[in-house]
């Protein structure tokens, strides 16, 4: 099992990886539908591959462009499709090219007729350098004429009439490189659709050689896998995976991780599945052939049939997998005691995952199996292709491969993949990286307002380059004219009021903004200057405000101390305690040398509220706000809540409540003893407002009095309300 987790390690080995397989269905063209399927690795785009014809391999063919589409039924294929009245644009050389960073791979194939004169005994060669190898084709029809052979459209080989055998062959004792190439025999009369072709692929090096001086020594390549020259890594048949292709896939199963499958009736019938070199073509594992149409004969299996069971130990043989061993034995015979070894899977594979651009990246593989995983045996795939190896591996009962990417970077987003494989098998999985750019504010930051020692600042940070949500908003600044560090403070709103800052002092600002994860911080925005004002004079003493009318306001201060070389004004700011922001303040300008403005054109009974500063050249500081009513329009309610408490035989506390805002200017206490005529009663008059209560005294014992309370302004008296009884107490005695 493969877990998927993030951690510290280091950067390994770096190379390129492309998985490329082309199907030839019918290779063998007569009157039926052929075509040519090529298959990427699933999770690579199908725009990666294309198919095309060899003109290089067979240059008399059919020329017309085809007509390449996509495979529905795969994630990642491109096939081609001749219907049987297309029979004669088929004959020919074709490749599947597959692009990959700056690799390229391509994989080749042919088609020829079925009416050819001659048949090879195999779509493709593979030699070793140095081996003996014979090209052999089988004689199909006989004519009285001249048998000709050529080697890349190039005449090579001629036989007489009367002596062509029924296997043509060109054999080469110690075969090299440059003896590679695609090999064609007909009579001297035939033509491209009575033409046989084989194509002949040597290794580079020595047999169980590779490396660039072919000094490595290849693995053990099983089930007629062979050692590419160039990595040391084993291609494995069709049907087979593996390090060194000893697992099995099954019927009708092919790829890598076995997971591809044919998917028509018949299964891999009638498949040629062709490689990269120094593979070349073969039948699925379990059919042979030319056209990969006949079963292995009993106790034979694999691609092409070419392998031997030799089961030991019970083991019954399957022309698919090779042995099926009994209970407790395992192995290509069923040699070996024990049980079995175990694939690797993948699973909890973290999908997706999301960083920020710059940050590192820290996956790392943990996989199990039988045997574990060694380190070369794992691969971190990046979304271009690029392989990394691990660094370091630490094993116990699993293993863990270890890898880092330093700087994740924005073209690193797309389909990453882990992968681990072994001689039991290999295991891939793909998982989606998302690199998103940190955001960075378009527009410098804009100056609101400012004063002496403070300055408003609006972030200005709505429109911003790279990704986001935006998480966090900084603002970062610092004086301008002299070497100080950067501070910061965080933002919660649209602007930052930054206080306690040096008068007449010019600072720097600039936003730096965040998005969600590790290194989602991203570089500040365009910087801008602002200055804090002079020190300005500070609000006049003695300020005061009281009404004047319904429609005006008296406010007044203490005479200013002028300086005859000073411009010296008085700044007026009034606005409506109950002004919803529909209306802006009213500012008014006086000169230096007055006291008092009247301030006028205003509402009856509504409460407003004035600051003032002194301005010179510079701004000065206002004043806290003074708060004030206009005259009352209308008389005022009467006073309501009226209360009695700590009632005695003589006394009692009256408290009410005045409605605010009427320019009440006294409350009228009157009261009586019940039944007593209106001449007996007492009013008493309380021109402070601000009093919410009074203590009547010299009352008489146990006895009830009736009491009214008014409220009066510069309108007159408020309308009589209810009556109220107090009753005092009996006399103490």
């Amino acid at each position: 099992v493969i877990f998927f987790h993030w951690m510290l390690f280091s950067l390994g080995k770096v190379e390129a990886a492309l998985d490329l397989i082309l199907i030839n269905s019918f290779p063998l063209v007569g009157n039926s539908e052929t075509s040519l399927i090529c298959i990427n690795s699933k999770w690579r785009s199908r725009e990666s591959i294309t198919i095309d014809r060899d003109q290089e391999d067979v240059t008399n063919q059919h020329r017309e462009p085809l007509e390449v589409n996509e495979d529905s039924k795969r994630a990642a294929a491109k096939t081609v499709v001749w219907k049987r009245e297309q029979a004669r644009e088929t004959i020919g050389a074709y490749y599947c090219e597959g692009k990959l960073k700056d690799e390229v791979t391509r994989i080749h194939t042919m088609k020829m007729p079925l009416q050819a004169s001659f048949y090879p005994v195999a779509l493709t060669v593979t030699a070793n350098k140095g081996e003996h190898v014979n090209i052999s084709f089988i004689r199909m029809a006989s004519k009285e004429e001249d048998a000709v052979i050529y080697k890349n459209g190039s005449f090579i080989h001629s036989v007489p009439r009367h002596e062509v055998p029924g296997e043509l062959e060109v054999s080469y004792p110690q075969v090299q490189p440059h003896d590679a190439g695609v090999y064609s025999a007909r009579y001297i009369g035939g033509n491209l659709f009575t033409t046989a072709y084989t194509r002949l692929i040597v290794r580079r090096c020595e047999a169980q050689k590779w490396g660039p001086s072919c000094s490595s020594h290849c693995p053990s390549c099983t089930n007629n896998g062979i050692c590419h020259e160039d990595t040391g890594e084993c291609i494995c048949p069709p049907g087979f995976m593996g390090k060194t292709c000893e697992k099995a896939c099954g019927a009708n199963m092919f790829g890598k991780t076995c997971e591809e499958s044919c998917k028509d009736n018949y299964g891999c019938r009638n498949y040629m599945f062709c490689l990269p070199d120094p593979y070349g073509c073969s039948c699925a594992t379990g059919w042979m052939g030319l056209e990969c149409d006949k079963e292995c004969k009993p106790g034979f299996y694999g691609s092409d049939c070419k392998l031997k069971c030799n089961c030991h130990n019970r083991g019954t043989c399957d022309r698919f997998k090779g042995c099926i061993c009994s209970f407790g034995w395992h192995g290509l015979q069923c040699e070996k005691e024990g049980s079995a070894d175990l694939s690797p899977q993948i699973e909890n594979l973290l999908d997706p995952v999301e960083l920020n651009s710059g940050a590192e990246f820290k996956p790392f593989c943990i996989a199990t199996g039988k045997p574990l995983p060694k380190s070369e045996e794992f691969r971190l795939l990046k979304q271009d292709g690029t392989v990394l190896r691990p660094a370091r591996i630490s094993t116990s009962n699993r293993s863990e491969a270890m890898f880092t990417i330093n700087r994740i970077q924005p073209r690193d987003t797309g389909t990453w993949v882990c992968s681990v494989q072994t001689v039991a098998g290999m295991a891939e999985k793909p998982f989606q990286v998302t690199v998103k750019v940190p955001p960075v504010p378009q527009y410098p930051p804009r100056l609101t307002d400012s004063g002496h020692n403070f300055l408003i600042i609006n972030i200005n940070a709505e429109l911003h380059l790279g990704d986001g949500p935006v998480v966090s908003t900084k603002l970062l600044y610092k004086p301008a004219k002299r070497y100080q560090s950067w501070m910061s403070v965080e933002v919660k709103g649209a602007t930052k009021r930054l206080d306690n800052l040096e008068p007449k002092t010019e600072y720097q600002f600039c936003v730096q903004l965040s998005r969600q994860g590790e290194g989602g911080e991203g570089h500040p925005g365009p910087q801008a200057s602002f200055t804090t004002a002079a020190l300005g004079l500070p609000p006049p003493e003695g300020l005061t405000l009281f009404p004047k009318s319904m429609t005006s306001l008296n406010l007044s201060w203490h005479p200013l101390t002028l300086r005859t070389e000073d411009d010296i004004r008085v700044e007026v700011e009034r606005k409506s305690v109950n002004d919803n922001g529909d209306e802006s303040s009213v500012i008014t300008q006086v000169p230096g040398n007055m006291s008092t403005l009247i301030i006028k054109d205003l509402e009856p009974r509504q409460q407003y509220m004035c600051r003032v500063r002194v301005n010179t050249r510079s701004q000065g500081e206002w004043s806290n706000y003074l708060y004030a009513w206009t005259f009352s329009d209308r008389i005022p309610p009467a006073p309501y809540n009226i209360r009695f408490s700590n009632t005695t035989d003589t006394s009692s506390v009256i408290s009410w409540t005045a409605a605010e805002g009427h320019s009440i200017s006294s409350i009228i206490i009157s009261y009586k003893i019940y039944g007593k005529t209106e001449y007996n009663h007492i009013d008493i008059i309380i021109k402070n407002t601000s009093i919410t209560q009074y203590h009547l005294k010299g009352l008489e014992p146990n006895t009830v009095y009736q009491v009214q309370i008014n409220a009066q302004n510069n309108i007159g008296l408020s309308n009589p309300n209810t009556s109220f009884e107090l009753k005092t107490l009996p006399e103490t005695k």
